[in-house]
């Protein structure tokens, strides 16, 4: 997968354009007496950033698994309904895959899927153990956050991560130190449940073929002349703009940054978007691609969407806004891998995969 250094720009083409979130269990101890990683030597040198960066940047695109591969299924954040679980699992099963469920997994403690310190023995273990080749989160939420001090980002491997929403967190910091392998992909609570058939269907092919070239229509609200090209990163709203501040914070400079929410009213979108202007997120953002915002609810009379709600709190930017992409909380979830190239126009997002 192409890096941030490739020379990504925003053009003008003159109009001429081809073409779940929510405290204090235990306390994490200090990184010094983690237990150390799975499978892990003392003279073993750790798998870093800089392999992971030229494992992306493949000219065509390569599996990520194969039939056999085990998956381990984490849940960092809420607790998930078990029906809606197994709905997921039965769909990886049906691919050939075979899930393991992390031994906490089905763990409660208020409103999180087990303590601080179950959830993170339970990530830990998905993200450094040899056994498994992918890790993929059984639902979104919150609480990823609470558990980044404890994990080792630089010294993963590229085994693909799969998730979105509360996993933003996670993702984000992946890009951030061009580590591990990050999906922005349906969890298993929706993919076997509420995912449309052709968010399944691209599933699959990812999994199984690697990000192929792939186009998604969409609609310029903005910069209609303009076209930009870079890494396609970013995630939830709410999540990213509760990042900003924290060591966590996404790094967009140089890319398209890709938004999605749910259940927002318009007044908390204005204040979300504000609120990563004002920290710097936006700063060197080549152009921004949303989402569906899921149930998010304006006056029925309005005369005004959360587009010119968006539009207006990027005003001065000149870069294009484009709307109406398959990716969030809706049936439509399409994957795509956090820093894929991507081609950003009046007319949508084209993905190139490799």
């Amino acid at each position: 997968m192409a890096s941030a250094k490739m020379g990504w720009r925003v053009r003008n083409t003159g109009g001429t354009i081809p073409g779940d979130k929510m405290g204090v269990p235990d306390p994490l101890p200090d990184q010094g007496s983690l237990p150390a990683l799975v499978g892990e030597e003392d003279t073993a040198p750790g798998i870093g950033a800089s392999q992971c960066t030229e494992g992306r940047q493949q000219d065509t695109p390569i599996a990520m698994l194969v039939p056999g591969s085990q998956i381990a299924v984490v849940a960092p954040g809420h607790p998930f309904f078990p029906e809606r679980l197994e709905a997921g699992l039965a769909v990886l099963r049906s691919w050939g895959l075979e899930p393991v469920m992390m031994p906490n997994l089905t763990a409660r403690y208020r409103y999180t899927a087990g303590t601080r310190r179950q959830r993170r023995d339970d990530l830990l273990q998905a993200l450094t153990d040899p056994a498994y080749q992918g890790v993929w989160y059984a639902r979104g939420g919150s609480g990823t956050v609470h558990l980044m001090d404890a994990l080792p980002v630089d010294r993963l491997d590229t085994r693909p991560i799969f998730g979105f929403s509360d996993a933003t967190t996670l993702l984000s910091t992946l890009w951030n130190r061009r580590a591990g392998m990050p999906v922005h992909a349906p969890v298993l609570h929706t993919l076997g449940s509420s995912s449309s058939a052709d968010t399944v269907d691209a599933m699959r092919r990812m999994v199984f073929e690697g990000p192929n070239e792939r186009f998604w229509p969409g609609v310029a609200i903005a910069g209609a002349e303009l076209v930009a090209e870079g890494p396609v990163v970013g995630g939830n709203l709410c999540v990213l703009a509760s990042l900003c501040g924290t060591p966590h914070q996404l790094d967009a400079s140089g890319c398209i940054l890709l938004l999605e929410e749910v259940g927002e009213v318009a007044y908390k979108v204005d204040r979300l978007v504000t609120q990563l202007r004002a920290a710097g997120a936006f700063k060197g953002v080549l152009g921004v691609a949303l989402g569906e915002f899921t149930g998010t609810r304006i006056p029925d009379d309005s005369g005004w969407s959360i587009d010119d709600v968006v539009v207006e709190c990027l005003e001065g930017l000149d870069i294009p806004i484009v709307t109406g992409l398959p990716v969030g909380h809706g049936a439509r979830n399409l994957p795509f891998v956090i820093g894929e190239p991507g081609q950003l126009s009046a007319h949508g997002l084209l993905l190139s995969g490799a």
